[in-house]
């Protein structure tokens, strides 16, 4: 039995099946984040979207924050209750639709936010560490085709 899934899982499929291959690695670098933040943070991967999102836009709605995370709106919802009952989000009215409430971060919120991005960078300079600047710009360009091919 090898030291880890992954080659034995990897060599499942073939490079048609890159999409997969994609998928695959999507997932572990999400488990991986998601125990990491739990661990060191206290946060569910929800929550730290959620936050990265609004440290983004400043102010959003929950479904606008669910639409730029292409997460599900309860799970969104779910997160937005546990951060703000934590003191890192709060919620006002939009003057402009009082049905809708807009999301903010709290000072507590962004120090948090700005704790924790930089460990996901140095995490994220880890996992590339491997490629040169060119492989960098060749695979994000690569991702940006398939993705635009997926949206249609």
């Amino acid at each position: 039995m090898s030291e880890s899934p992954i080659p034995e899982t990897w060599q499942l499929f073939d490079q048609v099946h890159l999409p997969y291959r994609i998928l695959l690695l999507a997932k572990l670098i999400d488990r991986v984040t998601a125990q990491q933040l739990r661990a060191e943070e206290g946060l569910t991967l929800a929550e730290w979207r959620v936050l990265a999102i609004l440290a983004l836009l400043e102010e959003a709605s929950s479904s606008r924050v669910a639409a730029a995370a292409a997460a599900d709106r309860a799970e969104v919802s779910r997160a937005v209750a546990s951060l703000e009952k934590a003191g890192l989000i709060d919620r006002r009215p939009d003057e402009a639709n009082r049905k809708r409430l807009l999301l903010r971060l709290t000072e507590k919120g962004l120090e948090t936010h700005r704790r924790v991005r930089r460990k996901r960078v140095a995490y994220f300079e880890h996992l590339l560490e491997d490629l040169g600047p060119d492989e960098r710009e060749s695979l994000d360009a690569s991702l940006l085709r398939i993705a635009r091919r997926v949206e249609g």
